[in-house]
């Protein structure tokens, strides 16, 4: 059978084959390995949260920016913000006024309309505090008077005003620029230095680790109002940045070690699922009516302080460090026995024991494999480059454009300004519901099945984006249209693209090369996001709504690499990976009913 044919009967295989089929060492769900699993993911809830939590208070944050470093431009803006509107104020009782008078006087004006108009005219009496309709008249001219007086030396300065204006709004946009961008910085930084926190430390305690930057970036952005300091927003944000950096490098880490290959797929999905639930519960916080407000963002920003303490302290106390780890990397196999003993709430785990011992013997030496190595050593050539070309697909599918243009297409469909931040809510809930379903399937369907097949559907969901964008305006029609292609690549790409490439470079190397390969395939994966966002208005400015056309291309391109070259992971021990890319067989580990491990030839 040639490597083609092979390939496509795994796809078979994984879609027609029972869950817990033979041919890998199967294990069920435990209440201590869900709860472990959670504890940790705290760290991809931080992550997520950290990423929406900007959106919604932007002009806020902006707004404390300018208070803070051009304090006089800012009062004189507030005196002429108020000037404005009681301009427009009294333009609008002007206009009620000889709106409803007009009435009262036309000739072709019905009894229904003249006593309507007469109701109107005794509400604004009242509301501009006069006695009667007569005296509205005299009491408009008198505060049109009395505006013109107090106002004059703000009307003579207005134009200076607006210079200076343009001017801080050009700041505003750079010192905002810079700080996202600071985020996407912070997370290559993270991402690069995993691989030495997780060699250094291990697993468990570089997770514990990394949650000082959490805090430290907490405490900055909650004292910034009072010690009126926006650098410690913007050091905050890079901060952060480095958190979510080692979280997607420690995390899919310590996920895939603790986890059976049975269960692989699902414990790595929760990775990404917490990272959408993080976002989702940010946007929601984030709205005018709960923390959105100029008193309270800071407190917004700084909310990941709470999971972070319950977490690290709920990790520090009750959880292990990865068997793996403490088996390959610290050659403690009882310490390993104990804790997956904990895990699988089962004295009978010798098979797994054996199958780590039959890795750590494939390892080469004791120490950890390099950056250098990982570029240089052919067996693990091809795991990275398909690790590399999961990570660029992932973060310029369009993502970014997507939300991008989100908010623009939900206004052309004509909805309320004060509507779109719950479409966008809307968003970003059905993201989190399509990974919630990709838990289940990602070890029923496999990995490749729920990347290609998605993928394609992404192809053909942009082109079609693309003509519908285009005929936006000759028809509200188009609009809808835009939004369910909206709907439906976001459906793709969380049971896709969102959770799948994490997962994958996780399971596709050893022990001794696992850290390194995530932290280049991480550091990848923020250099193409900082690439896409400095890019991209630039991109979306040349080609306008043929933008989607590009990450068409992409996708294709790396649905064509999946197809060829990424084997399927599911229920594969690594060993029967690696064994894949160098083109040999490797045995097939299954359990006997005392739980020895048992070799099976067939792949």
């Amino acid at each position: 059978m040639t490597r083609e044919e092979d390939q496509n009967n795994e796809v078979y295989q994984n879609l027609t084959q029972k869950a817990d089929g033979s041919g890998a060492i199967n294990h069920k769900w435990t209440l201590y390995l869900v709860l472990c699993c959670i504890t940790v993911t705290t760290s991809s809830f931080i992550f997520g949260y950290n990423i929406g939590a900007t959106n919604l208070p932007t002009p806020l944050i902006k707004d404390f920016f300018v208070q803070n470093y051009f304090a006089r431009f800012y009062n004189q803006s507030l005196e002429y913000k108020t000037l404005d509107d009681k301009i427009q104020r009294l333009k609008n009782y002007e206009y009620k006024f000889n709106h409803n008078r007009d009435i009262q006087n036309s000739l072709e004006s019905n009894e229904t309309d003249i006593q309507e108009a007469e109701k109107n005219l005794n509400l604004l009496s009242e509301e501009i505090g006069v006695e009667n309709v007569d005296s509205i008249e005299r009491k408009l001219v008198e505060m049109r008077s009395q505006l013109n007086e107090s106002g004059a030396e703000l009307e003579d300065k207005r134009e200076e005003y607006n210079q200076a204006k343009a001017k801080v709004d050009a700041f505003k946009t750079f010192i905002w620029t810079v700080t996202t961008a600071l985020f996407v910085v912070g997370g290559m930084v993270g991402a690069f230095t995993s691989k030495y926190v997780a060699d250094y430390f291990g697993r468990k305690k570089g997770i514990i680790f990394h949650h000082i930057f959490t805090v430290t970036g907490a405490v900055l952005v909650l004292i910034a109002p009072y010690v009126k300091t926006p650098e410690c927003v913007i050091v905050s944000r890079f901060i952060y940045g480095i958190q979510g950096g080692m979280t997607c490098g420690l995390i899919p880490t310590y996920l895939s070690e603790i986890s059976p290959a049975n269960l692989r797929g699902a414990t790595g999905v929760m990775h990404q699922l917490c990272i959408t639930v993080g976002i989702l519960i940010a946007q929601t916080l984030g709205f005018r009516q709960l923390m959105g407000t100029a008193d309270l963002w800071h407190f917004l920003l700084a909310l990941p302080l709470v999971p972070c303490l319950i977490g690290t302290l709920s990790l520090l106390v009750f959880f292990p460090e990865s068997p793996r780890a403490l088996l390959i990397n610290n050659g403690d196999e009882h310490a390993a026995t104990e804790a997956l003993k904990r895990l699988r709430n089962s004295n009978n785990v010798s098979g797994e024991i054996e199958e780590m011992n039959n890795e750590a013997k494939e390892t080469k030496s004791d120490e950890a494999i390099s950056l250098k190595d990982l570029f240089t050593l052919k067996e693990l050539r091809w795991p990275l480059i398909t690790g590399l070309v999961l990570q660029l697909a992932q973060q310029l599918c369009g993502i970014n454009a997507i939300f991008f243009y989100s908010e623009g297409i939900f206004r052309n469909a004509s909805i309320q300004e004060s509507d779109i931040q719950y479409a966008v809510f809307l968003t970003g809930f059905i993201n989190v519901i399509c990974t919630i379903v990709c838990v289940p399937l990602i070890d029923r369907l496999g990995r490749k099945p729920l990347l290609v097949y998605p993928m394609i559907v992404i192809i053909i969901d942009f082109i079609l984006l693309t003509v519908f964008l285009n005929f936006q305006e000759k028809g509200m029609i188009f609009s809808y249209l835009s939004i369910v292609c909206i709907i439906v690549f976001i459906m793709c790409f969380a049971v896709g693209l969102g959770p799948i490439p994490f997962l994958y470079v996780a399971e596709c190397f050893r022990q001794d090369a696992r850290s390194a390969a995530l932290a280049i395939c991480m550091f990848t994966n923020w250099v193409a996001n900082l690439v896409l966002t400095l890019t991209f208005p630039y991109l979306a400015q040349l080609l306008t709504n043929y933008v989607f056309l590009v990450f068409t291309v992409i996708v294709g391109f790396a649905v064509v690499v999946i197809l060829k070259k990424v084997p399927e992971t599911k229920g594969r021990s690594t060993e029967e990976i690696m064994a894949h890319f160098l083109g040999r067989k490797a045995p097939k580990y299954t359990t006997d009913e005392s739980g020895k491990l048992m070799a099976n030839s067939k792949v």
